[in-house]
């Protein structure tokens, strides 16, 4: 997000700032992570697997750079989808300057993480956003923060608005992790916390 003389500039980044620090509050789960899961099926029934397709099982663990299929359902579509978590990095709290955050978000560490994302079929998932979450210290998982406007460092969140089957897009996803807490994995969570595909940074 750039500096800006003009009000309305002004005015966006302050309604960017509301949605974070909402989001920041309110979207935070804290669910148990599997220790040590056994690989399952994750394959719901009546689903046909694309052929060509094989589906990672439930409970992988893999290494960022890896790509993980799993079938993603969302409301009136579901679809096969391959996702790679192609980078973690930390942030900085000096990218959120222009936000107006609480003291404990302000403590906050920020992760970006960058995934690809290919729908494998056999149906659109155009606008959908993947439930892909920031597992920390606390075996809590930290869903990714909704950022109102661009945000420059890491701009892109939810899918295209068209995404098709054999269609590829970029991901761009912001956690803010609360303070004390370190990143333990980045979940591809589909379904229950045990079938979660985890990529360790």
């Amino acid at each position: 997000m750039t500096r800006s003389t003009t009000r309305p500039a002004r005015a966006a980044a302050a309604l960017a700032a509301t949605a974070l620090a909402l989001v920041t509050a309110a979207c935070s789960s804290s669910d148990p992570a599997p220790a040590e899961a056994t690989p399952t099926a994750a394959t719901p029934r009546g689903f046909d697997v694309p052929a060509g397709v094989t589906i990672t099982p439930g409970g992988t663990r893999l290494a960022v750079g890896s790509p993980a299929t799993v079938v993603y359902e969302v409301e009136g579509a579901t679809s096969a989808v391959t996702v790679t978590v192609t980078k973690v990095e930390a942030g900085s709290m000096d990218d959120f300057r222009f936000f107006s955050l609480d003291a404990a978000t302000k403590k906050s560490s920020p992760y970006y993480v960058r995934a690809t994302v290919t729908n494998d079929g056999p149906a659109g998932l155009g606008g959908t956003s993947l439930p892909l979450f920031a597992l920390d210290s606390t075996t809590t998982n930290v869903p990714a923060n909704d950022i109102v406007g661009t945000f420059k460092p890491c701009p892109t969140r939810a899918l295209p608005a068209s995404f098709l089957p054999g269609a590829t897009a970029r991901l761009c996803l912001v956690y803010l992790l609360p303070e004390g807490r370190t990143l333990r994995s980045i979940n591809l969570q589909t379904g229950t916390t045990a079938d979660a595909i985890a990529w360790k940074p």
